[in-house]
């Protein structure tokens, strides 16, 4: 793109907002076509890392969990209601589609932690629609721990 506008260019700026990139590429100092070719690998580098990030971000292990191996959307919680016993569920809620948000709670009361763990897993493998892996089942494991 040219900088500072199109009638009267000084340099080409590369920008792109979600991987945070801002370079400019000045003609006094490199030459308007030498700039112009240099804004262009620079910007073909843009893109090959937004590409990168998209394919990433579509794995199905990714949409399940996040960087620090917690579930997405599941958490622990103690409902406390005046005049009823306190209760313990595991909650979840996910977004299915486009703005479409899919959950519900699994009470710990009338059966243990490992049902109703194993019963949120296979709920959020439905809802994402992704097949249960070797890698899956063990990042499910080691994110056991978090929610005991």
């Amino acid at each position: 793109m040219l900088h500072p506008n199109k009638e009267n260019p000084q340099r080409y700026r590369v920008f792109d907002k979600e991987t945070s990139t801002q370079a400019y590429y000045s003609f006094s100092k490199y030459g308007e076509k030498k700039a112009k070719l240099l804004a262009q690998e620079h910007e073909d580098r843009v893109q090959k890392k937004k590409l990168m990030r998209s394919l990433i971000a579509n794995l199905d292990i990714n949409k399940i969990f996040d960087e620090d191996g917690s579930v997405k959307g599941l958490r622990r919680i103690t409902r406390i209601r005046p005049g009823r016993p306190e209760k313990e569920y595991l909650t979840f809620r996910i977004t299915v589609g486009v703005n479409e948000q899919r959950g519900t709670d699994i009470g710990l009361d009338c059966r243990t932690f490992d049902e109703a763990y194993q019963i949120v897993q296979d709920k959020i493998l439905e809802l994402q629609k992704i097949e249960s892996t070797a890698e899956i089942r063990t990042a499910f494991k080691k994110a056991k721990k978090l929610y005991w």
